[in-house]
């Protein structure tokens, strides 16, 4: 393909693999399963307080923290796939695509946090 791309499909399928292990998949050790504690750990808090100013202030931290949390991981998702499918139209000959699939990758629409 001509225009300066010059892609190592397989070094960068290794990349996006290490992302999402880096990721996760629901649970465990990966960045999705400390979030989860995180979150179940600033609820405890808050119930275990026992003051109602504490609790509430906990509680609207785990809000602002839920909501960053899932930005950053509908960010990363946007941009491996994105980078995936610029891959895969690089191979198959596409330049327009891989090119408009590159600049799509790591955008969703924003959500003002």
């Amino acid at each position: 393909m001509s225009g300066g791309w010059s892609i190592d499909p397989s070094g960068v399928g290794g990349v996006l693999h290490s992302v999402m292990d880096q990721m996760g998949d629901g649970g465990g050790s990966a960045l999705d399963g400390h979030l989860t504690t995180l979150t179940e750990e600033i609820a405890n808090a808050a119930m275990a307080s026992m003051s109602g100013p504490v609790g509430a202030e906990l509680y609207g931290l785990l809000e602002h923290i839920g909501g960053l949390s899932e930005e950053m991981v509908e960010r990363a998702g946007s941009a491996v796939g994105g980078c995936a499918n610029a891959v895969d139209a690089y191979l198959i000959g596409d330049e327009e695509m891989a090119a408009e699939a590159q600049s799509n990758a790591g955008t969703f629409e924003d959500p003002d946090l």
